[in-house]
């Protein structure tokens, strides 16, 4: 027992000792009633197998109809995530109807408490001025990456699945285009 953590910090400071005691406590009761304190802590994020990936869906942007870009091409990590995960995110708003997913999470969550984030959903969230900008911006983007000037973008989601030898393309779907003006 003398040489457990909560009786040595009992040792060195008792109120420290109650703050420790009290969130362990209370940490274990709100996740026990089925409340989701901290994500950290939630045995749901862990305990389920992932299953094997089948089908795909990959967002393949073209420059002036003639270069594609292969994110993969560029060995910065940072230019590889803001090549892919703004442009994910940007389809993700279209396919929830022009909303950001992050509102109907929080509004899920929420409920009627959204209501005190409401006034500052605009500041907060991808709402229509965001989202009208996007394609101006990840062209300024393309072109600062790429160094080729970028007059045109064509981005389409290609569905594909794999087979034990290689990944095969289902359809290819025009998702968004752009032009400079």
């Amino acid at each position: 027992m003398k040489k457990t953590f909560l009786y040595r910090v009992w040792q060195h400071n008792k109120k420290l000792c109650y703050i420790i005691a009290a969130f362990a406590v209370l940490t274990a009761v709100t996740n026990l009633l089925g409340d989701e304190v901290t994500p950290f802590f939630v045995w749901g994020m862990y305990s389920e197998k992932e299953k094997p990936v089948r089908d795909v869906e990959i967002l393949q942007t073209t420059i002036n109809d003639d270069t594609v870009i292969n994110v993969y091409n560029y060995s910065n990590g940072d230019t590889r995530f803001y090549l892919a995960s703004p442009l994910a995110y940007f389809k993700k708003i279209k396919d929830n109807n022009n909303q950001d997913p992050t509102i109907t999470f929080l509004q899920t969550k929420l409920r009627a408490h959204y209501n005190n984030i409401r006034p500052f959903e605009r500041s907060l969230f991808n709402t229509g001025p965001q989202q009208q900008e996007f394609l101006n911006w990840y062209a300024r983007y393309l072109h600062q990456v790429t160094v080729i000037p970028v007059n045109s973008l064509r981005v389409e989601v290609v569905h594909a699945h794999y087979t034990s030898q290689n990944l095969v393309t289902d359809s290819v779907n025009l998702f968004a285009t752009w032009q400079k003006h």
